[in-house]
């Protein structure tokens, strides 16, 4: 059995931005890894900025992390990349993830009596903004969470197209 090649960076940008990747060829990250990664943005946003995030709104970056590294794990085999970090000057977490699938996922109408498929209405239900990208021969999922609750809907993206309206 391969180790997985995961490589881990903590940085901050010319501009204060705080970022986090998490990238791998091999064995995939577990989600528990993806969330620890989304715990150390967190962190370093309160040392470097004095940003204290709220604990529901810490608890929904976990979650969008969560949904798109177990669903690019789930549907994409090979290597891939999670990148997290602030933006908007800094009152959004921006989720990247990676993958090697050029399957775009699709939101499915709400339904409670399905089991499982609730992964993308979860991060929908969370972002203020969710764009699907094609990238390579896969795609990129980019989610942003807003450090404050949004009373704005959000919108879903396919390639830069608006698709439809969250909510």
């Amino acid at each position: 059995m391969s180790q997985p090649l995961m490589k881990q960076a903590d940085e901050q940008g010319p501009d204060h931005t705080l970022r986090r990747h998490l990238a791998w060829s091999g064995s995939p990250p577990t989600a528990a890894q993806g969330r620890a990664e989304a715990d150390a943005l967190l962190s370093a946003l309160h040392r470097t900025h004095r940003i204290t995030v709220p604990p529901g709104v810490a608890g929904d970056v976990r979650l969008v992390v969560t949904e798109l590294l177990t669903n690019a794990v789930r549907h994409a085999p090979g290597p891939g990349h999670l990148e997290l970090r602030t933006a908007e000057q800094t009152r959004v977490v921006r989720i990247t993830v990676r993958d090697s699938s050029p399957a775009v996922p699709r939101p499915q109408p709400a339904d409670p009596r399905r089991i499982g498929g609730h992964g993308l209405e979860i991060v929908e239900a969370i972002s203020s903004r969710l764009v699907v990208r094609h990238a390579g021969d896969g795609k990129e999922i980019t989610a942003d969470v807003p450090l404050r609750q949004a009373s704005a809907s959000a919108r879903y993206y396919v390639d830069g197209a608006p698709d439809h309206p969250l909510g």
